[in-house]
């Protein structure tokens, strides 16, 4: 396990600047001005992402009008995005062969990047928890300082969520 330690360094949005950062998103950053390497095999696939995005609207009114509501309806819609993320890209996957061939491609201490703020649903955090599920290499969630030095952030986990559905 030692040997694939290393190889991410950490995720974050594309507010990260520096640092050996690939996409994982279907655009490849470029709807947010990135435009550096990308791998978008591990992009939620538009039958996992296009039911999730259709429901934010509802979701954003809810939170304004009806908070104990948005927790629930925010919670179904994450898990069944979270379920068809597993189902379409990451149960036939083995972990340590994707980390080899990160690896292959993009080197070390990559930065896995997509657009959503630290603290919403994200499917980068849900592809470091099931790495972490996987090969029990933990990936935390990152950022930069002022100075240009790596600072871990408080990220969301679904490990408990993805153990459900992996379990199945």
């Amino acid at each position: 396990m030692e040997e694939y330690k290393g190889i991410i360094l950490g995720t974050g949005n594309y507010d990260i600047k520096t640092g050996n950062t690939v996409s994982i998103t279907g655009d490849g950053g470029n709807a947010w001005e990135y435009y550096g390497p990308a791998y978008k095999k591990l992009a939620p696939r538009l039958v996992t992402y296009t039911p999730y995005a259709a429901q934010l609207l509802k979701l954003e009114e809810l939170k304004k009008t009806n908070y104990d509501e948005y927790v629930k309806f925010r919670r179904l819609i994450e898990d069944r995005y979270i379920e068809s993320y597993y189902e379409t890209r990451l149960k036939d996957l083995d972990a340590y062969e994707l980390l080899k061939t990160l690896k292959r491609l993009f080197g070390t201490n990559i930065i896995l990047l997509c657009h959503e703020p630290t603290d919403e649903f994200c499917h980068r955090r849900l592809l470091a928890d099931w790495i972490l599920l996987e090969t029990g290499i933990f990936i935390p969630e990152i950022s930069f300082d002022e100075k240009g030095k790596v600072k871990q952030i408080r990220h969301l986990s679904y490990i408990d969520r993805l153990e459900k559905i992996r379990k199945r």
